[in-house]
């Protein structure tokens, strides 16, 4: 499925000033997956059993991955930080390996005893597990967070000294070169990347722990003082991201900071989507490079559609960037997802001439192309136009054109420009026409606006012919 797909829809009035406006409305309808988590974070107003369901399987997903790179981390602490004797280490590890199996049988058997008064299967019953599964989950990622801490927490100390504890000095001087980035990086890396998933098109953060010494250094340009297209974040005391936009917005990097004795690099995350993720190219007319730019703009509007992640604005804005760079071949369907964007208000607006020429390369074999065309020849490169159409002749070719291509949603919006005449053309007979093809095909919006023009005593009207 496409990330976008633009459809019109109807809410007939015929007494607005421009009914085809007032009820074809351009509006961008996200895929089934991010049509489910668009909406508010699970835990925000919960009013009812079922919302407070949904937040406590969000929050045991949210603890149970946190678990996990807790767990991993501190496996390669413990490698890291016994190099010298790796006996020691395996024996180690292989303790922490069986505590955490018997500590989870711990959690689940204690977390089934927490919801014993619940009924088995009831929202009261799930709810209360799931809780009782996050709030046991976060105490032992800290437990965890707390064991070999020290081989962790950065390899500063005994490899020279801190560079300082202000972290505005401290980074020019992590960042300086390979060396002092290796030296400042701790043994164990929370590492997040991008990977494609089994659906199509889909990609999702996947976070792994691994040794600071296995990463390719440098990790990041230099900076000195102010950079541009670097943000500082302060998360709290000990904690500090560095959000790096220099490649552009479908390669940014988020580095992760942590302070103890000393600053250390502790995570790095990673939103480009890599080349390695991308499928052969399968859309024809479309160079490799625009092929892959095009999936790109998928999965990236995919991930900014979820609205759960902190770049969701430079997740939409690099999508828009890709759909135009995938629309370079001329693809319909690309232009389409491009020009939709641009008008959706989650990313830059495009110049005029620009969007219009995505319109009418969607118009080319598109119903819904050329219904997008029609509308911006009525309200051009605006969002928010409530007066007349623009250029209603242009307009009404348009409308004719997609209902000739198979467009149910043109069938409407020509049948009312015909009742209103706010296109130029004023005919019932052919409105009532328009009307009876768009109900014939099963349409409830033709459907409506035929028993509606029957209420109104207008049985006499004959239907002729809609195009």
């Amino acid at each position: 499925m496409f990330l976008w797909e633009v459809m019109a829809y109807m809410t007939c009035s015929m007494t607005d000033r421009f009914s085809m406006i007032a009820f074809c409305t351009l509006v961008v309808i996200f895929s089934s997956l991010a049509q489910v988590v668009f909406a508010q974070d699970a835990c925000d107003k919960i009013t009812t059993s079922s919302q407070g369901e949904r937040c406590s399987v969000s929050s045991k997903s949210a603890a149970d991955l946190q678990l996990n790179i807790s767990y991993q981390q501190l496996m390669v602490r413990l490698e890291g930080g016994n190099r010298t004797d790796p006996v020691v280490a395996a024996g180690y590890m292989a303790k922490v390996k069986e505590s955490q199996r018997a500590w989870i049988k711990l959690r689940d058997t204690d977390c089934l005893l927490d919801a014993f008064e619940a009924e088995p299967g009831s929202s009261a019953y799930v709810t209360a597990v799931n809780n009782c599964v996050a709030s046991m989950s976060r105490d032992r990622s800290a437990f965890l967070d707390n064991i070999a801490s020290d081989n962790g927490s950065g390899s500063v100390i005994g490899r020279g000294s801190c560079p300082s504890s202000d972290f505005a000095q401290f980074l020019p001087a992590f960042s300086a070169n390979a060396e002092s980035q290796k030296r400042l990086t701790a043994l164990a890396v929370k590492i997040l990347v991008l990977k494609r998933t089994s659906d199509p098109g889909r990609f999702e953060p996947q976070i792994t722990a691994e040794t600071g010494s296995s990463l390719a250094f440098p990790l990041m340009a230099a900076m000195e003082g102010k950079t541009e297209g670097v943000e500082i974040e302060t998360v709290d005391d000990t904690h500090m991201n560095v959000v790096d936009k220099r490649a552009g917005n479908s390669n940014i990097k988020i580095f992760n900071f942590a302070k103890k004795s000393c600053w250390s690099l502790v995570g790095i995350e990673d939103w480009s989507i890599s080349e390695k993720e991308l499928v052969a190219p399968g859309r024809p007319g479309m160079s490799r490079a625009e092929n892959f730019c095009y999936q790109r703009a998928e999965g990236l509007g995919g991930l900014g559609a979820l609205e759960q992640y902190r770049l969701t604005k430079e997740l939409y804005e690099a999508s828009l960037e890709n759909y135009v760079c995938a629309a370079e071949s001329g693809d319909p369907r690309a232009s389409l997802s491009a020009a939709s964007l641009s008008l959706s208000q989650m990313a830059p607006q495009l110049e005029t001439s620009k969007l219009e020429a995505l319109f009418k390369a969607a118009a080319t074999t598109l119903p819904d192309g050329a219904l997008s065309l029609s509308m911006f020849y009525c309200t051009g490169n605006s969002t928010d136009y409530d007066g007349p159409c623009q250029h209603p002749e242009q307009a009404e070719k348009e409308l004719i054109r997609a209902v000739s291509m198979g467009s149910t949603n043109a069938l409407n919006s020509l049948a009312s420009s015909f009742e209103s005449g706010d296109l130029g053309t004023k005919d019932m007979s052919r409105a009532l026409a328009c009307y009876q093809l768009s109900a014939g095909k099963g349409d409830q919006a033709g459907i409506n606006n035929v028993k509606r023009l029957e209420s109104q005593g207008t049985e006499s009207i004959k239907a002729s012919h809609c195009i």
